[in-house]
């Protein structure tokens, strides 16, 4: 009897994909429930997690991609200043 002593590797978990893609989309505050392009990009995101063929997960990914370049470009920008902007911030006002 030959013994096999590579460790095993872990499979990841069943939800991985899913769950960034999830997160993401909070970030971004962008709703499944409200966007066609986030529902698609959650589907496809379980399609990868469940998938077994790699053929399957490739295909998925590469539309999962797609989906969230648009979702990204229909997302509500973001406030965020510069480095400018938080020297200024923290500038004492100086009243005459």
């Amino acid at each position: 009897m030959i013994m096999d002593d590579a460790p095993k590797r872990r499979a990841p978990r069943a939800t991985t994909v899913a769950k960034a893609t999830k997160a993401e989309l909070d970030e971004l505050g962008v709703s499944p429930d409200s966007n066609a392009s986030a529902a698609a990009a959650m589907k496809l995101a379980r399609l990868m997690d469940s998938a077994k063929d790699p053929k399957d997960v490739a295909a998925a990914a590469r539309e999962l991609r797609q989906a969230m370049h648009t979702v990204r470009g229909l997302a509500p920008p973001k406030e965020r200043g510069d480095k400018i902007d938080e020297l200024a911030a923290r500038r004492p006002r100086h009243t005459a």
